[in-house]
């Protein structure tokens, strides 16, 4: 087999993964619903998983590796990848609130599994590195010349 069918069919088992957490929780992945929903054998599952444990673990590191790459796909502007970063987790559109309830389903778990917890605190350590380079590329503000005279009029201060 090749490996980009190797490839499609473990992306097909991760998302299987993910819309059966999306609907049911974490608790209701198991090998047999995965395959049904994948569309492939249990065997399948196993040959490239293991035990249930390592398949929803891997999933959960899909998830950071797929939002790490459409993050690596804005343009390279400071200000764009912080309004991204920031408005990321806002569930607005189907997609993100599919995103959202899986991304809770593992905050929840990572109460009682420590490689979840790894991953997820390895993540966040990383956004907020990411965060703080991003304030420092973009350097201070830019004053807004409209912004003196809003101040002036909301204060009634008198201009110099």
């Amino acid at each position: 087999m090749a490996a980009s069918d190797s490839d499609a069919r473990r992306h097909a088992i991760v998302l299987a993964v993910w819309m059966l957490i999306a609907r049911n929780g974490i608790e209701a992945v198991t090998f047999r619903r995965v395959a049904e929903q994948a569309g492939v054998s249990v065997g399948r599952i196993q040959h490239h998983f293991g035990t249930r444990e390592a398949l929803v673990r891997a999933a959960c590191a899909a998830m950071i590796d797929f939002a790490h790459a459409e993050y690596q796909e804005l343009p390279d502007d400071p200000a764009a990848r912080l309004r991204h970063i920031m408005l990321h987790a806002i569930p607005d559109s189907p997609r993100k609130r599919f995103g959202a309830s899986v991304w809770h389903a593992y905050l929840a778990k990572s109460v009682d599994d420590p490689e979840i917890a790894r991953l997820l605190a390895d993540t966040k350590r990383g956004v907020e590195d990411e965060c703080a380079r991003l304030i420092e590329q973009a350097g201070p503000p830019v004053p807004d010349p409209g912004a003196r005279g809003a101040r002036t009029v909301a204060t009634g201060a008198r201009t110099v």
